[in-house]
């Protein structure tokens, strides 16, 4: 399958609907829409789970009902199997807590004439250290098998800067 070339759009698109989704307590559970039941895989907060029903089970647990959210920035890259590779840094509240950085990267799948989440890493930009610490960032490998060995096929990298007031 080739690269596809509406990958910034189909990227942006889906950012805006999933935050849509998920930012709504009375429509994340629309969510489960986009993960597959067995080939999705979720990593929240260092917690990996696999499959729709696993994934859902941490969305629908979680106990915040209000969420402000702000996005800094999506990077997307296309993959050569027609999916998309993107990556989120925001700003995000919930209920009454002080705002935090996050980041986001999700892997859509191709299928059909659609796409599925096939990776989700969610991880917020929290630092328990004394020292005045350097500024957050993720940086994202898709590694493709070579040999005996791996090379890196995706490389997304991004500094954790909020322009925001």
């Amino acid at each position: 399958m080739a690269l596809n070339p509406q990958y910034d759009a189909i990227g942006k698109g889906f950012v805006q609907q999933y935050y849509t989704l998920f930012d709504d307590p009375a429509q994340r559970a629309n969510l489960a829409n986009m993960y597959n039941v067995e080939s999705s895989f979720m990593t929240f907060e260092g917690v990996q789970l696999q499959g729709a029903v696993k994934i859902m089970e941490k969305l629908n647990a979680l106990t915040f009902q209000k969420i402000g959210r702000i996005i800094t920035s999506v990077d997307s890259q296309p993959m050569f199997d027609g999916g998309v590779l993107i990556n989120v840094l925001g700003r995000l509240q919930t209920d009454d807590d002080a705002p935090h950085g996050y980041f986001q990267t999700f892997v859509l799948k191709p299928i059909g004439n659609s796409f599925y989440v096939e990776h989700d890493m969610f991880r917020l930009a929290l630092h328990n250290c004394d020292d005045d610490p350097p500024h957050p960032y993720v940086q994202t490998f898709v590694l493709k098998p070579l040999g005996d060995s791996f090379f890196v096929q995706h490389d997304l990298f991004r500094l954790g800067i909020h322009d925001i007031a």
